[in-house]
């Protein structure tokens, strides 16, 4: 055991460097979101890099062999959970990730339009990005998610009381499937909410932009008037 963890341990740096350049990209898009739009829709974001003892216990859930060809195949070593407050926020967040011209996106899964078995909802895009140390360059597939406070709640619960007690019995299942339901239905309406206050504030913008435009006129015409009075 102590020599497979060596041999994963030896790629951790790759790793851990993915793990910061992650991160300065969705801080980059909060940042954006806080100087440049009238709304940041993030709510909190979480980082983290699974241990050697982690990846090994994975590698043998999937039934791999333990080998560094085994460990590059698993796409969430690395990994970033962006909490937003409302389902709309997720697709604009997601926008701007695909934005970013330094990652490239391997794979994306729409959990909220096609929710799993148990209930669970969320967006998942796996990226890759190219880190290069001693002059070994990697493509690092990393594992974004991206939830609404109330799938993140459901979540959150469902994975401590549920998924690491391995109480699976059919009873269990169908309570959370439950739950489930009832945190889909307070999300679409906090949803509906936000998108209509959305289209409100919209509305008066454009209205504001109406105004100046026909003040700018008013002006131009009054200086056109003057600029025909002196010729």
């Amino acid at each position: 055991m102590n020599s497979q963890i060596e041999e994963i341990q030896k790629n951790i740096l790759f790793y851990e460097t993915a793990k910061k350049q992650l991160e300065t990209y969705i801080n980059t898009i909060n940042n954006e979101f806080e100087v440049l739009e009238d709304y940041n829709p993030i709510n909190h974001i979480k980082t983290r890099i699974k241990t050697a003892e982690s990846i090994i216990d994975k590698l043998k859930r999937k039934k791999l062999p333990i080998s560094k060809d085994s460990v590059e195949k698993l796409n969430d070593i690395v990994g970033a959970r962006i909490i937003v407050d409302f389902i709309e926020n997720i697709y604009e967040l997601r926008e701007k990730i695909k934005q970013n011209k330094n990652i490239i996106i391997i794979n994306e899964k729409d959990y909220i339009k096609n929710p799993k078995e148990s209930g669970y909802r969320g967006y998942h895009i796996i990226v890759s990005i190219p880190i290069s140390i001693g002059g070994i360059i990697k493509n690092i597939n990393c594992e974004i998610q991206i939830r609404t406070t109330a799938m993140d709640f459901w979540a959150t619960n469902e994975h401590k009381l549920n998924y690491k007690s391995g109480n699976h019995t059919k009873k269990y299942e169908s309570k959370w499937k439950e739950a489930a339901i009832k945190v889909w239905d307070l999300d679409t309406a906090m949803n509906e909410l936000y998108l209509e206050e959305k289209k409100k504030h919209k509305k008066e913008d454009n209205l504001e932009l109406s105004v100046l435009k026909l003040h700018s006129l008013d002006k131009l015409g009054k200086l056109k008037k003057l600029g025909e009075n002196y010729g």
